[in-house]
């Protein structure tokens, strides 16, 4: 009895030593949440992450970075009814618009249109293949073709286009707008067709902002990716609200000038002001001249304006400011 007395008690010491030397278990913390910030939109919230770059680089296939839910359209004319003309947008130089035999980019071509052509007639019928638009229109060397809508605008003549006094009301308008951060008015002025397309430098990235993305970009943080900035090289990255808005209100807020698909007075840089691939688009600039006495501080933009079924709608911005 003794025996096992003296075993139970040696065995209680080891277990007690045991538990003191044992590692104590450290409380995992919760994780804090992390509360990131995100725009606050005046409407719906939009879908997709961020609107990019949207000229075609072919001239049938969509653009890959063309968000989802911004489907072409036919620049406004009503599915079924025959119209017209339209004109081709957004096909370089020296490259055509191709007629298909039928709805698609793998039909056979049957005819093409240059990349400047205002004569396309559309025939009534329209049908969607992966996402694009086909339209169909009056082939030029006879019969019925097929065409991707996204490659065409409503055509309005230069001389109309200056004599339509109510482009002065959308650029009114637009410049309302920027000044009070308004979303929801903006998004009524953007084209429902192709969106509003800006390059915050002439050969920088362009940046496309369909109607769904405009009530968030006076709110949105998200930073895009706008190119290489004049002189330094340095590629400019920032939200639009925070890079753009100030370049576009420094214009809008003073006394600008409006001159209808010329430069007026403002200084030209390169040979290609309003790009080729809008030759069919038409513009205007708003030019602010420079102070008296520093002179170099001017700043203008071209503003592109389509019409989607004969109403006017901000199609493009391109920003000119002095570089050294």
């Amino acid at each position: 009895m003794k025996r096992n007395f003296v075993i139970l008690a040696a065995g209680l010491a080891i277990l007690s030593l045991t538990g003191c030397s044992l590692p104590r278990a450290t409380p995992t913390p919760f994780p804090m949440p992390i509360l990131l910030s995100s725009p606050t939109p005046l409407s719906a919230t939009p879908t997709i992450a961020a609107p990019t770059a949207t000229v075609p680089t072919a001239t049938e296939s969509l653009p890959t970075d063309t968000p989802a839910a911004a489907t072409p359209t036919t620049g406004g004319a009503i599915p079924g009814s025959p119209s017209g003309p339209y004109a081709v947008i957004l096909v370089p130089p020296g490259d055509v618009l191709n007629v298909r035999s039928a709805p698609g980019a793998g039909s056979a071509a049957i005819g093409s249109f240059a990349a400047t052509a205002t004569d396309v007639m559309r025939t009534g019928p329209s049908s969607s293949v992966g996402g694009a638009l086909w339209v169909q229109v009056q082939n030029p060397g006879g019969g019925n073709g097929w065409v991707n809508a996204a490659f065409l605008t409503e055509y309005v003549a230069p001389a109309a286009f200056c004599a339509d006094t109510r482009v002065n009301t959308l650029l009114t308008n637009f410049g309302n707008a920027l000044a009070t951060s308004n979303g929801e008015t903006l998004a009524a002025l953007v084209s429902p067709a192709h969106g509003m397309t800006v390059r915050l430098w002439r050969n920088g990235k362009a940046v496309t902002f369909h109607t769904k993305d405009a009530p968030w970009v006076f709110g949105s943080t998200y930073e895009h990716h706008w190119g290489a900035a004049p002189g330094s090289g340095l590629d400019t990255v920032g939200a639009f609200h925070v890079v753009v808005l100030p370049k576009l209100l420094d214009v809008f807020n003073a006394s600008y000038s409006l001159t209808c698909n010329s430069l007026g007075t403002a200084a030209q840089y390169g040979s290609e002001p309003w790009p080729n691939l809008y030759a069919n688009i038409n513009y205007y600039t708003t030019y602010k001249p420079g102070t008296p006495g520093v002179d170099l501080d001017w700043r203008y933009w071209l503003v592109g304006v389509e019409y989607v079924q004969g109403q006017p709608y901000v199609f493009g911005l391109i920003h000119f400011q002095w570089e050294p």
